[in-house]
């Protein structure tokens, strides 16, 4: 029989293994620092943190913000771009690296998007890798030989295919390699791995589900997905796109009595909102098609109205999940 000790199984919440909170507590200010607890070392504070998760979300709250007002993670560019800059500097290598290719088939078009394949991607992501991980292993009792070959098997199939543990190993074997590009390759590995846990630590916090969609649209500059459920099976979606042609696109659904969609929408280029109004019609026809009725399409004349339409919602919204693309 063979015991599987989990107590050091990967924890995406401590600054040696997670790079996004490495980087929130290494600008730091002292006043921040006194905030977040009294302790006088880090080890305490990231103690505290972990341990109040239960009874007391403040600590979290404060990370939170620290982390959404970082600047590393304001100036770093969609998860999507970060794909195309290392496969950019991948195709200047002579030799085709095994991760050129598992990063082409990881970034696909959004014209070519199917539901398996946005799902398949999606658990793939990286932003699981651990709890995968942690779910493997987690377990008191002694495993036999066979059982234990089994979970070497799942983990290596989670290896294969998730997106982190694909960069990690690609970051490994790269280290004393003597490709010219090697250290430019490096580089852009470590901003992934840092995005990858920017969400993990987000999904932490927020006690809720923080993603990217790993496809591409070269009209897309980057945007946002916020998807929450509130009571009496209603549901709430804020879809934000910077488009590189037309600016800031918002919208806001909310979805009631199962199929009943309401959709009220900002948009910054009077050109897109005219694009937009004609278009209606065919939205309207492409719903009814899925039998979603849409009971009304509005557009709202700046971002005041479109936060101000759910905030009778707001004590009942529970957490969902956030979604980069």
């Amino acid at each position: 029989m063979i015991n599987v000790n989990t107590a050091k199984t990967l924890n995406i919440i401590l600054p040696n293994t997670n790079k996004a909170l490495s980087e929130v507590l290494k600008s730091i200010t002292p006043k921040e620092l006194e905030t977040l607890s009294q302790a006088k070392d880090l080890k305490s504070i990231i103690n505290g943190l972990l341990q109040q998760k239960v009874n007391d979300s403040s600590g979290d709250a404060k990370l939170l913000t620290l982390l959404k007002n970082n600047p590393t993670f304001k100036e770093l560019s969609s998860v999507s771009s970060s794909i195309k800059e290392l496969l950019q500097t991948l195709q200047k290598e002579k030799t085709t690296l095994p991760l050129e290719k598992q990063l082409k088939s990881f970034l696909s078009n959004m014209q070519t998007i199917s539901e398996s394949d946005l799902k398949m991607k999606i658990e793939n992501s990286g932003v699981f890798l651990e709890s995968k991980i942690k779910q493997l292993f987690d377990k008191s009792i002694p495993l036999s030989k066979p059982e234990l070959l089994q979970i070497q098997a799942s983990a290596k199939e989670i290896f294969s295919h998730d997106l982190k543990a694909i960069l990690l190993k690609a970051h490994e074997e790269l280290q004393n390699s003597s490709l010219p590009n090697r250290q430019e390759i490096l580089k852009h590995i470590d901003k992934l791995t840092l995005q990858i846990d920017y969400h993990q630590l987000l999904s932490h916090l927020e006690n809720a589900t923080s993603l990217y969609i790993p496809y591409s649209w070269d009209a897309l500059k980057d945007g946002n997905i916020t998807i929450k459920s509130a009571k009496d099976d209603k549901f709430f979606t804020d879809i934000e796109l910077h488009l590189k042609e037309y600016g800031m696109l918002k919208l806001r659904l909310g979805m009631f009595e199962k199929n009943q969609l309401n959709i009220n929408i900002t948009v910054e280029s009077k050109e897109l909102k005219k694009i937009l109004q004609d278009n209606i019609p065919t939205l309207k026809e492409q719903l009814f098609g899925v039998n979603i009725v849409p009971v009304s399409i509005r557009f709202l004349d700046d971002d005041t109205a479109l936060s101000s339409l759910y905030s009778e919602h707001d004590q009942e919204l529970n957490a969902g999940f956030e979604v980069k693309v």
